[in-house]
């Protein structure tokens, strides 16, 4: 009675988890059991039921393997279009991530269906070979499963087809990419300070004059659209609204410092925070601002063509930078010296605060150029004028800093450093600035432009990234360690000191390796700061090149999977450890060195399984390491062979187990206690508090005397030599009590005192005991030695010493 309720619920758990996967799985059986409701269906032939495994074509059709190929093949014809103006430069861009986009799709196609071929195969293999006295059923089946399995392999060998066709495409475009680009840049036009020049502008004035004139017609048609009847209302109040997000900006200062004083100690972390925060307030507010004012003028606005699109859509990319640049102004030159991010005299501060608004309205500019240079239809010398001027007016900015620091470094100001830093930066800035006006000068205009533009992204580039190191350091020096706010809390939820300590150094200095890849991803992407290509650019650095089958992986997720399996390896092992330690074995018998033993095995398999991931990341198989294996052979014949003799005799050691941790143990001549046995060598702790290192193939190949081998581990004896004329009865009462009473001495089993031998007119009586569980046998017996001493001198029992350690007198 009582498994009914679940004989009940079964049947509606099934039906649960079958609507439930019903879009993946394939249930004929399923189909089979519910009745037929189309009439007009006729009656199939009973069917061999299908495996309950889902159905290929779900996810890789026809449809979709055609619709890749054809892809393929116009990305193809596209790619032999001729892209040597800079205004096909964007069509060649897209050509490029339609490319990346099969790429990935074929990717993601064959991680799902590989898995299937081998679930076919076993199906196959559990159905055998044919025979002939087999049911039709089975071999309906088998008919079944081996087409099946022959359709998966097909698709498989067609996706990879088209796997290495974008692959080939990928790397042709971005080829065709640079060589453009370069081509681009060492183009040479007639110089603006030839007649040639303008004579060969004025010919095509007209037609350039018509083109502008059109596009500014049209920005007027959509502004006036725009502050038009009840469209104006909306317009004034996205102004309304990108004038409170613009206000929000520049009075976000006050509050955003409050905020840090607040939570954060005192030190640069503070000025440091206030500008990262406030630089992100300034990127969200001008972007939003201008895309808040775009949606409103172009909303149902018929005027609006695909030419002014594309300038807003160039100029929104350049005004988040704007933001940012003119924040970083705002936080670098604060009016407040204990808020600027670097320290510098306020001087300096002042005569520089005027940079970042000239520096914010280039990069607007630069955004209307890109559309000029692109898409705006005009002729090659227009675009080259503008872009020349554009480069012309830029380079004098950068003699602004270093011009500023000069001064500065001449007023002997000891707040700063300005003295050492300005004549190499000025003389880097005029070795750039004469660059660009030589280039523009002599005709080479689009070397001046791109290097100008370059320049300007990796200054916002690095200006921003040093920030983020900046504050993960600071973070990582006055919050998170373990006498910090932050890290004495994560010390009190358990995580060890050293530990939070160790990651507080630890994680900002991988910020900053990450923050280097993201400005080698910017510096080599261009001077057009693509956010999609600089994220193409560092995924491609983290996953390298795709690895074909018996070749290495080498890509920096690898690198990093391979330095952080170790680490996390090194954890756990020592969780297991502890709680085989701590837990486990107390609930056993097993002595010391069974379980130092159990751990030392347990240990060196994790550590292998470690080792065989990392070789799996990094595309290591046993047919790429039979070289390896067969050279290791050649070299074990040769030097290693000691090395394996110790490795298989401290297996030997391990599992037979002749000598265990906690024995005294006599071998080349040396008496003392095993401390460790590891798998090349053993250590054994001597009595001067030394240690010796054995290797293991001595305890196999020669004779060991093991003193502990019959006793309980933690035995020891002391002997003693009383004259005849002493009360020997007294003097092992006093033994036997003195060692009972030691501290550190079990009670059980109770010590023993007897006479063991006689020599030279003396007994010699010899006490026994065991030093408790953990403690050091040799400590304990020094500590009871010294406790007899003491004894036998409150009771005047003499101790004689045997004549052979008496030194004759010189």
């Amino acid at each position: 009675m009582t498994r009914q309720p679940f004989r009940v619920l079964l049947p509606v758990l099934c039906m649960v988890l079958a609507g439930l996967f019903h879009p993946i799985l394939s249930c004929p059986a399923a189909r089979a059991a519910q009745p037929e409701t189309s009439a007009t269906q006729p009656a199939s032939p009973a069917q061999t039921p299908a495996p309950l495994i889902a159905d290929i074509t779900f996810f890789a059709s026809d449809a979709t393997l055609n619709a890749m190929g054809d892809e393929i093949r116009a990305i193809y014809v596209g790619s032999r279009k001729d892209y040597s103006t800079t205004q096909n430069t964007n069509a060649l861009n897209m050509l490029l991530r339609r490319a990346t986009a099969v790429a990935t799709k074929t990717d993601a196609l064959l991680t799902q269906i590989k898995p299937y071929e081998s679930v076919y195969q076993s199906f196959v293999d559990i159905l055998g070979k044919p025979e002939a006295s087999e049911p039709a059923s089975i071999t309906e089946q088998r008919k079944m499963l081996t087409a099946r399995q022959q359709d998966i392999s097909g698709r498989i060998t067609r996706l990879r087809l088209y796997q290495l066709e974008a692959q080939q495409l990928m790397q042709e475009l971005r080829q065709h990419g640079t060589a453009i680009q370069q081509a681009t840049m060492t183009q040479r036009f007639p110089t603006p300070l030839g007649v040639n020049f303008w004579s060969q502008l004025s010919s095509t004035a007209k037609q350039d004059r018509d083109r502008a004139a059109s596009l500014v017609s049209e920005i007027g048609v959509v502004l006036k659209n725009a502050f038009t009847g009840q469209h104006a209302l909306l317009t004034l109040g996205a102004l309304a609204l990108s004038g409170l997000l613009l206000a929000l900006h520049f009075f976000c200062h006050t509050p955003v410092r409050m905020l840090v004083s607040r939570f954060l100690p005192t030190g640069r972390i503070r000025p440091i925070t206030a500008a990262v925060i406030c630089s992100l307030i300034g990127v969200v507010a001008w972007g939003g601002a201008f895309q808040i004012i775009w949606n409103a003028i172009s909303f149902n606005n018929d005027a609006v063509a695909d030419d002014l699109s594309a300038l807003a859509d160039m100029v929104a990319a350049q005004v988040p930078l704007c933001g940012f640049v003119l924040e970083l102004g705002m936080s670098i030159l604060s009016r407040r010296p204990e808020w600027r991010v670097f320290p510098m005299p306020d001087t300096l501060a002042r005569n520089l605060r005027l940079f970042p608004f000239w520096f914010a309205s280039a990069l607007i500019v630069r955004g209307v150029l890109r559309y000029v240079d692109t898409q705006s239809g005009l002729g090659l010398l227009p675009i080259q004028l503008l872009d020349g001027l554009y480069t012309l007016a830029v380079s004098p900015l950068l003699f602004a800093i270093p011009r500023q620091l000069r001064l500065s470094a001449q007023q002997d100001n000891p707040e700063t450093n300005s003295a050492e830093i300005a004549p190499l930066l000025r003389t880097l800035v005029t070795t750039i600035a004469i660059v660009c006006w030589g280039a523009v000068l002599t005709g080479y205009i689009p070397l001046g432009y791109t290097i100008i533009s370059w320049v300007s992204v990796m200054a916002i580039t690095m200006t921003g990234l040093l920030l983020v190191a900046l504050l993960a350091t600071a973070l990582g020096s006055s919050v998170f360690p373990s006498r910090a706010p932050v890290g004495a809390h994560l010390v009190r939820l358990g995580l060890p000191a050293r530990l939070v300590d160790q990651a507080s150094v630890v994680i900002p200095g991988l910020i900053s390796v990450f923050l280097l890849v993201v400005a080698f991803s910017v510096a080599t992407a261009g001077a057009d700061f693509d956010p999609s290509q600089v994220g193409r650019r560092i995924l491609s650095i983290f996953k390298g090149q795709a690895a074909t089958e018996g070749s290495f992986n080498l890509s920096l997720d690898a690198v990093l999977l391979c330095a952080g399996l170790p680490i996390l390896g090194h954890y756990a092992i020592r969780i297991v450890r502890n709680w085989f330690r701590l837990h486990f074995f107390p609930t056993t018998r097993l002595d010391i060195g069974a379980q130092a033993s159990i751990l030392n095995i347990l240990t060196y398999s994790a550590w292998i399984v470690i080792g065989l991931c990392m070789a799996s990341a990094l595309g290591v198989t046993v047919k790429s390491m039979t070289w390896v294996v067969s050279a290791l052979s050649v070299g074990i014949g040769f030097g290693l062979q000691s090395i394996v003799q110790n490795f298989v005799s401290g297996i030997i050691l391990m599992a037979e187990r002749p000598v265990s941790i906690g024995d005294v143990v006599d071998i080349a001549g040396a008496h003392g206690e095993v401390a460790r046995i590891s798998v090349r060598s053993t250590n054994i702790k001597l009595a001067d508090g030394s240690t010796m290192i054995v290797p293991n193939s001595q305890f196999i190949t020669s004779a060991v005397r093991n003193a502990t081998r019959a006793e309980k581990p933690g035995v020891f004896t002391i002997p003693l030599q009383v004259p005849f004329t002493s009360d020997l009865h007294k003097a092992m009462n006093v033994m036997t009590s003195t060692l009972a009473g030691c501290e550190n001495v079990e009670d059980q089993p109770v010590p023993t005192a007897s006479i063991t031998s006689v020599t030279d007119g003396s007994a010699v009586l010899t006490g026994t005991a065991r030093a408790r569980v953990g403690m050091d046998t040799a400590t304990v017996r020094s500590e009871a030695l010294f406790a007899l001493w003491q004894a036998f001198q409150d009771n005047q029992i003499p101790v004689t010493v045997p004549s052979t350690l008496i030194q004759p007198a010189k």
